[in-house]
């Protein structure tokens, strides 16, 4: 007998949401869990801010609705309206509030009490949602720190407060690092009660820390991968964080990530130049022409190296620059997509210059590009000092690109190392150092060497399931824990 999951009315409330507004990883993950939920059943729908950097034509499928929203911030209202789009059959609402507009980057350059504003006051608009959208959650799916206030709201606000019984929360944690740490201390202007700046509240070495506060009042915490989970409770990964995880860990638990396989299929994906699957593999040696032309290069059988992300300190990056010159020195090609620290932008692009021939990196995201090094690469670097759950190794299996990795988060929950098991899909390394680096990427040149055991990890890869069909039903089946439901036949 199958779940009652038509039951359950969820709303995820989130910062990003790809395709409308993405900044990374957290885009994806609210672009594809909601749909994958609904797939299921349940009524999940997306509230999200409007921002001024959303593209106009996406804008005009937003509709307005009828009625405002007013939001209580220091002692005057602040009028809002509620818009509404739909992305896939995914109801997404979207709030504009007329005096307060949402940074135009997404998040702020620097946190502090007036830049944190709007993201207050568009969690306080998601327990008044129901008054536009004439449509009631059981259940607030809370993403990271700008809407861990929600459930701040819920436990510690002098007049929302009364409303905590009536809405379950679950904050998931995309990446502990970002925690929304604010100087300031005095939230009493917001309706924030004092009783919440203690250390069992909002307070955090004498300053205020949004996402502690979200972690000690929801109702259940999920981290993105299951690795993860215990990592964060870890002083190396907790990020100052370890101890609360510790004292809240019976309501912590990891799920991990998929990817939308409608979206990433190279079989069916717009910007590849030739399709393929795991019974014809071989269109996928046109992607690689393709990308070699892309980068000036032509056709001389060497392994392709790829890296796609954030150029930051938490993906390696110092790792992979470190080991720049012996990757060409072993004969391979290197190719880097991403933007962040301009040292390590700066860093890249002298290694490009040194190297034409191997090194080509594009500064800044592409997506076609990217989608192109998905299906023409031969291995890809995912060398990531931590890692929730990364999507990016999920995307390369799919094409048939073979992840070299280190061994954490969620990386370790997704990448089976190659010469330990015949099932091997990837290549990981433990020691964080470029010499455990060079030494992944030596043994994958090994099989990269041997044409049929390369040829079997490719449809390793390629077989593994990372769609969101079982996240998907994890989430439920915790959304039911959360509201009572012990017995689904019951439900």
């Amino acid at each position: 007998m199958s779940l009652p999951f038509d039951k359950i009315k969820v709303l995820h409330v989130a910062s990003e949401m790809h395709p409308i507004v993405k900044k990374g990883g957290l885009g994806d993950v609210v672009g594809s869990l909601p749909k994958a939920l609904r797939e299921l059943g349940i009524d999940s729908r997306v509230f999200l801010p409007m921002y001024p950097s959303i593209d106009e034509n996406v804008k005009r499928t937003f509709k307005r609705m009828p009625y405002k929203l007013y939001l209580p911030l220091e002692w005057r209202v602040f009028p809002a309206f509620l818009w509404k789009t739909d992305v896939q059959g995914v109801p997404i609402y979207l709030l504009e509030i007329e005096e307060m507009p949402f940074p135009a980057d997404v998040y702020p350059s620097n946190l502090n009490l007036n830049t944190i504003k709007p993201f207050f006051l568009f969690s306080l608009a998601a327990l008044e949602l129901e008054k536009s959208a004439r449509w009631r959650p059981q259940i607030f799916h809370l993403h990271d720190w700008p809407t861990s206030q929600v459930a701040i709201a819920l436990k510690w606000h002098m007049y929302y407060s009364s409303f905590s019984k009536s809405y379950d929360t679950v904050l998931t944690i995309h990446n502990l690092a970002h925690q929304g740490i604010i100087q300031e201390t005095d939230l009493m202007p917001w309706g924030i009660s004092k009783e919440a700046f203690s250390i069992d509240g909002l307070e955090y070495y004498g300053m205020i820390n949004l996402l502690k506060g979200g972690i000690i009042a929801s109702d259940a915490i999920t981290t993105v991968s299951p690795r993860y989970s215990w990592e964060i409770q870890t002083k190396e990964y907790g990020m100052g964080l370890d101890g609360v995880l510790k004292k809240y860990n019976s309501k912590l638990r990891g799920i991990l990530n998929g990817i939308d396989y409608s979206y990433w299929n190279p079989m069916t994906d717009p910007f590849l130049p030739a399709h393929y699957d795991i019974d014809n593999i071989s269109p996928k040696k046109e992607c690689r022409k393709a990308l070699l032309a892309r980068c000036g290069w032509g056709e001389d059988h060497l392994p392709v190296l790829i890296y796609i992300g954030r150029l930051v300190e938490q993906k390696g990056i110092d790792l992979l620059l470190y080991s720049i010159e012996s990757i060409v020195g072993h004969g391979c090609r290197l190719i880097v997509v991403g933007e962040g620290n301009e040292v390590y932008e700066q860093s890249l692009k002298e290694a490009s210059a040194q190297f034409p021939a191997n090194v080509f990196v594009k500064i800044g995201y592409d997506e076609e590009l990217a989608h192109l090094m998905y299906a023409g690469g031969d291995m890809l670097i995912m060398p990531s000092y931590f890692e929730p759950c990364g999507l990016t190794q999920l995307i390369a299996m799919r094409y048939g690109t073979v992840p070299i990795c280190r061994a954490v988060g969620g990386l370790a929950d997704t990448v089976i190392d190659a010469d330990t098991a015949h099932d091997g899909t990837g290549f990981l390394f433990s020691h964080y150092s470029s010499e455990a680096l060079l030494h992944a990427i030596g043994r994958a040149l090994g099989a990269w060497n041997s044409p049929e055991l390369w040829n079997q990890i490719v449809r390793n890869c390629m077989s593994a399931d990372f769609s969101w069909s079982r996240s998907s039903r994890e989430y439920a089946k915790l959304y039911l824990e959360l509201l009572g439901v012990s017995d689904f036949r019951s439900f």
